[in-house]
């Protein structure tokens, strides 16, 4: 829980705001699983999960999210914005793609806060003059800090917080898991055993 779980901790407690309606959260892998959990322990309404990955999106799913849209279907904004049944105040981005940051940035109503956690990279992709028209704020969060990692802990010992799926390797599959890991084949996280 110490990296995925704190991670994604920090990143609920800056929506914590809007917990109480569902938020949007991008990405369904080990990050996004965990976000589901501690969403569900923090006691949120709920999320609708963005993944490119149908059994990532399945995972969610079963991790009990609300709904997992694909994030390239053409509509992914209009059934992300039926899905909800409301306007959505807060997203959260555990890709941080410029697609990601982009469809979080276009759902959310006006003074609505898309966290950025993700590091995948590119650039910002929406115009500059947006920002204070939306009144959006971008928040960037970089895993969490100590009284949130003690928070997280006290979570995770009453016992509200579920494990998320865990796949073992060899440490001689190092590489092989990395390239999983990049090209987004792994469902929940890796541990590399000796």
């Amino acid at each position: 829980y110490a990296c995925s779980g704190v991670t994604t901790y920090g990143a609920l407690k800056k929506v914590e705001f809007a917990l109480g309606e569902p938020i949007l959260i991008f990405g369904a892998g080990g990050l996004g699983l965990m976000a589901l959990e501690l969403l569900k322990a923090m006691g949120g309404k709920g999320a609708i999960v963005v993944d490119l990955d149908a059994k990532k999106r399945e995972a969610a799913m079963d991790a009990g999210a609300l709904a997992a849209v694909d994030g390239a279907a053409p509509d992914a904004a209009r059934q992300i914005a039926e899905k909800a049944g409301r306007p959505l105040r807060a997203a959260i981005d555990l890709v941080g793609n410029p697609q990601t940051a982009q469809l979080g940035f276009d759902c959310l109503t006006r003074g609505g806060k898309l966290v950025m956690v993700g590091l995948y990279g590119g650039g910002a992709p929406w115009a500059l003059p947006l920002i204070p028209i939306k009144a959006i704020t971008i928040q960037g969060s970089y895993v969490g800090n100590l009284k949130e990692t003690q928070e997280l802990l006290d979570l995770v010992r009453s016992k509200k917080v579920k494990p998320i799926p865990v796949t073992r390797r060899a440490l001689e599959d190092a590489n092989a898991t990395l390239e999983d890991l990049r090209n987004g084949r792994l469902v929940g996280r890796a541990v590399l055993t000796p």
